[in-house]
């Protein structure tokens, strides 16, 4: 009687694992699907972020043989509402998850306006939670 007990606990634990792969891998397909449409390119890298609830996509291109000369499309969706919460291009640019919820965003211009100004005067944090950002060194935009 235990060992029929066990088997049957046994079952229904797998059972229930068996369940959060599918939705998992129906998550990824989907949003997965989402990034493609939305920038129109492939192959698309992503990196989930640490909580498993929202995705960034990029996908980078090099324009010429200059160096760093490339292009890199993004977006960000939410994985539950299969929601594109921002998309965008950056010449030269970096994006990348610096926590859960913020993303940092490094868009440099072709040219510098002055002397003094550093990679930190180009970098932008992005909250995919309020979708406010902010600069890097504090101003909210």
């Amino acid at each position: 009687m235990r060992v029929l007990i066990s088997l049957l606990i046994i079952g229904i634990i797998g059972g229930c694992a068996k369940q959060s792969t599918t939705s998992s891998n129906s998550s990824m397909e989907n949003y997965r699907k989402l990034a493609y449409e939305t920038l129109e390119v492939e192959p698309v890298q992503f990196s989930e972020n640490s909580e498993k609830d929202y995705v960034l996509g990029t996908y980078y291109k090099n324009e010429s043989n200059a160096t760093d000369a490339g292009v890199l499309k993004y977006v960000i969706i939410n994985i539950s509402e299969d929601k594109v919460l921002k998309k965008g291009t950056l010449p030269q640019g970096k994006i990348n998850w610096i926590s859960a919820y913020e993303v940092e965003i490094y868009s440099p211009p072709g040219i510098h306006k002055d002397q003094f100004e550093t990679a930190e005067d180009y970098k932008t944090i992005y909250n995919v939670k309020t979708g406010k950002s902010s600069n890097k060194k504090g101003a909210n935009y």
